[in-house]
């Protein structure tokens, strides 16, 4: 876990200013969505070969951006910017290669019904968002122990607090647009 620390802290800290008082929140929220995608990749690859999806470039670089453009735009419309950081950072590690797998998993992270089949990383990275972000209540095979126990080593700090926040005050600014971040 300890290089998974490592490789979130190195891409998110160029943006710690920006996060503020939400950095240790967020960095939580992204090491979660990290560990519930090495928990759905256990349930749906038995193969030893196949690497976790902590320790791969395109995991780590959707979970640290997917939603920082909340902070870095100041808006809660955040997905093209949050697309945007990840396509920077790919081409300053000269990892273009990955730019279009990074960009559809942050573009549907948030897609209502699935983005591919179960086990293709897009469909991986957004159901282990929507684990952490629903509390757990939806959980895709995950055990109520396994949910448990990540949650309680990677602890919330208010992200969820703040989530609503903004939440709240997107549906007071653009009522008929309060969530533009979903799509179908």
């Amino acid at each position: 876990m300890s290089a998974v620390i490592e490789e979130v802290d190195r891409r998110l800290m160029p943006w710690r200013q920006e996060l503020g008082a939400d950095w240790d929140a967020y960095r939580n929220h992204v090491r979660r969505v990290l560990a519930f995608c090495d928990e759905l990749h256990a349930i749906s690859f038995r193969a030893p070969h196949t690497p976790v999806p902590s320790t791969t470039e395109e995991f780590l670089t959707a979970a640290a951006f997917h939603d920082l453009g909340i902070w870095s735009a100041g808006a809660f419309d955040y997905v093209p910017p949050s697309v945007e950081l990840a396509r920077q950072w790919l081409r300053e590690q000269d990892r273009g290669d990955l730019r279009t797998l990074v960009t559809e998993m942050i573009s549907d992270h948030h897609k209502v019904r699935r983005a591919g089949p179960p086990a293709s990383p897009i469909e991986v990275f957004r159901r282990a968002d929507t684990m952490d972000v629903s509390f757990g209540l939806v959980r895709f095979g995950v055990t109520r122990q396994r949910y448990s126990a990540v949650s309680k080593q990677l602890p919330d700090n208010g992200f969820h607090r703040r989530l609503v926040s903004l939440t709240i005050r997107r549906t007071r600014e653009h009522p008929t647009s309060p969530l533009p971040m979903f799509k179908w």
